[in-house]
């Protein structure tokens, strides 16, 4: 056993204990499989990332993420936190500006915009695509939430790493109420391969555009803070069914308020069928070594 360099950051948040906390073990060389996946059980963060010497031609470091349950080959709020990480520890030279992390899901460009507590980190996500129409199934869904649920528009699993089942209903109030039966919302993850069941609502005049919650029993999560993977994939979905208009191509949604965790992720949509960048801002709230 050797220790090595640990952080807990708090992301897409500029205050601490707010946001989606990520647990970062860096220079994670030699730690097999097995072992990261039981350091993301004992931190019991909705994920654990370590940080390796890049495989990939032009990658600056590779990211393996880990929920209390298994790997991911993509997250949104591991990607923005460990590059913060990354950045903080100088395992890039000071003042990068661009950065290459290579994951599951490939090599993705990172961007930085700003310093010091300012500091926004995008990352552009891997292309997110619409996988199958849950039109059928929102009386069970309906069910399963606790409220009703439409079919227009209907229900749709988007897959960018992970799989998002996207729910819209028509207000923040309405997200706000939900109290899901997390059993039945488990069992229709696993039947159909599901990461998070995210519901939103779109918002007009109000700072943010979106107001968004997302659960994902079947990971072992209870409901997630802050997911940067759901909202970067939530474009593609709004792309699909014409909604893209009613936010814009540059927004930002707002998550966690429920559990008093109150992010913002950042947005920007990059194209017609909704690619998209997703940042924000993060901040370390624990600092030290860990044995591994």
């Amino acid at each position: 056993m050797r220790t090595r360099k640990f952080k807990q950051v708090d992301v897409f948040t500029d205050r601490p204990f707010f946001g989606n906390p990520v647990a970062v073990v860096l220079d994670a060389s030699g730690i097999d499989a097995e072992e990261m996946q039981r350091i993301a059980a004992w931190t019991n963060l909705s994920e654990t990332t370590f940080v390796l010497p890049p495989e990939a031609a032009g990658a600056d470091y590779r990211l393996r993420i880990f929920t209390p349950a298994d790997e991911l080959p993509f997250a949104g709020h591991p990607t923005i936190g460990s590059a913060h990480a990354v950045l903080e520890a100088e395992i890039v030279p000071i003042g990068t500006r661009e950065l290459q992390q290579e994951c599951g899901a490939g090599v993705l460009p990172i961007r930085v915009e700003g310093d010091g507590a300012g500091r926004l980190i995008f990352a552009r996500a891997p292309e997110a695509k619409v996988v199958r129409d849950f039109g059928a199934s929102v009386d069970e869904l309906s069910e399963a939430l606790g409220t009703q649920v439409s079919a227009d528009p209907p229900p749709s699993s988007v897959d960018n790493g992970p799989v998002h089942l996207f729910v819209h209903l028509e207000s923040a109030e309405a997200v706000r109420r939900l109290r899901p039966d997390m059993a039945a919302l488990g069992r229709l993850c696993r039947d159909f391969s599901l990461t998070t069941v995210a519901v939103f609502a779109l918002l007009e005049g109000e700072p943010e555009a979106v107001h968004i919650r997302c659960f994902a029993p079947a990971e072992g999560i209870v409901e997630d803070p802050v997911t940067g993977s759901a909202n970067a994939a939530l474009p593609a979905y709004l792309a699909r069914y014409d909604l893209l208009e009613r936010v814009g191509r540059r927004y930002v949604a707002r998550q966690g308020e429920e559990l008093g965790r109150a992010g913002r992720v950042h947005i920007r949509v990059l194209d017609d069928e909704g690619r998209a960048e997703f940042g924000g801002r993060a901040t370390t709230v624990i600092e030290g070594e860990i044995g591994a």
